[in-house]
């Protein structure tokens, strides 16, 4: 049994105030990048709209140096928010907690991986500012978009909402899912994560 088996389960819905935050900071990205035109750069872009004091979620302004992963910090509900930058695919699940990822944006292309409620693999095309829901348990992962030419510099940005630091939930899938995951994708699935 996972380590993580023993952590109580985190479920919930988020709050009307977390999807607004969420659709805000996307809106505002989304007229950045209309007004940037072909010179646009979204890692810069969404640094200096998530920067903006109305973004906070505390007194502190979070530290956005770096490449990423940015701690933004917990929201009111005590749920972390984090940007994420992700040049690789990472399938793993988290036993005991809800997450839910919102993508900013995707050098080249990207789909999720999850298992539906039927228990059969399913890809789902990631669209900017969507939103994945991934339940306690659910394995996930986001790729290039199978059946197209992947970019040496592919990343997915996406701003996850978690009820835990998740270093302490996260595990990887069974081998089982692995197979599923090479069935639909065409490709062994990434150790690790």
């Amino acid at each position: 049994m996972p380590a993580g088996a023993t952590l109580p389960v985190l479920d919930h819905e988020l709050a009307d105030d977390e999807l607004q935050w969420m659709k805000s900071v996307y809106a505002d990205f989304s007229k950045a990048r209309a007004v940037a035109g072909p010179e646009f750069n979204p890692k810069e872009a969404l640094r200096t709209i998530l920067a903006r004091p109305e973004y906070h979620l505390s007194s502190a302004a979070p530290d956005l140096t770096g490449p990423g992963a940015w701690r933004l910090g917990q929201n009111r509900h005590g749920r972390g928010v984090a940007a994420v930058f992700l040049p690789k695919v990472e399938l793993h699940t988290h036993i005991a907690s809800r997450t839910d990822q919102f993508p900013m944006y995707v050098v080249g292309e990207a789909e999720g991986f999850s298992i539906d409620e039927n228990g059969k693999p399913l890809l789902t095309p990631v669209i900017d500012g969507g939103h994945f829901h991934n339940a306690p348990g659910a394995p996930h992962a986001f790729l290039p978009r199978v059946g197209t030419p992947k970019p040496d510099n592919w990343e997915i940005a996406f701003i996850a909402i978690t009820p835990r630091n998740l270093m302490e939930d996260t595990h990887r899938v069974s081998d089982e899912v692995r197979a599923m995951y090479k069935l639909v994708v065409g490709q062994d699935a990434p150790l690790g994560v």
